[in-house]
């Protein structure tokens, strides 16, 4: 497995738009790839297969499980330091500013990446802007409305795996 001193992001990477209406995830997926340099399953369609279609995203739900569970898990296989969890606003925002994000709004039915926050809002890459009234960039009136929210998050001044025992 590939051990990264520090992660490198990349938050200006562009978010090409999904071709599918049910590959959001997988988009984000790819998307926060390319972000942080990880050179595989960087286009929607290897990052659908890569999460795995279909027990894991399909075309009938979109990604299977809400939580971005398989989403950290593609991420942790890859090397890169990866959780998920089921942050409040405060906590994404304030996660937003130490590392990459990926969020999933529950009531949205839809998964972004997180580039960096931006006055109160954060600004997002979004596969498919104005799905939800949201273009690129999510207010925490959007997340109260659209959420809860699932969030992957990959720290960005980090070791993993550790380093082993001298």
């Amino acid at each position: 497995m590939p051990r990264f001193a520090s992660v490198t992001f990349n938050p200006d990477e562009p978010m090409p738009p999904q071709t599918a209406d049910w590959t959001c995830a997988a988009c984000s997926l790819a998307w926060l790839n390319r972000a942080l340099y990880i050179d595989h399953a960087t286009d929607e369609w290897a990052a659908v297969d890569y999460i795995g279609n279909p027990e894991n995203i399909n075309q009938q739900y979109g990604l299977m499980d809400g939580s971005g569970r398989v989403l950290a898990d593609r991420l942790i296989a890859q090397g890169a330091p990866a959780w998920c969890c089921w942050p409040s606003w405060d906590e994404v925002y304030q996660l937003s500013g130490v590392g990459a994000l990926l969020i999933g709004g529950g009531g949205w039915y839809h998964w972004v990446g997180v580039r960096a926050p931006a006055g109160a809002n954060l600004l997002i890459a979004n596969s498919a802007p104005g799905w939800g009234g949201v273009w690129d960039s999510l207010a925490s009136s959007d997340w109260q409305r659209l959420g809860p929210f699932a969030a992957v998050f990959v720290p960005v001044s980090t070791q993993f795996p550790p380093p082993p025992e001298a």
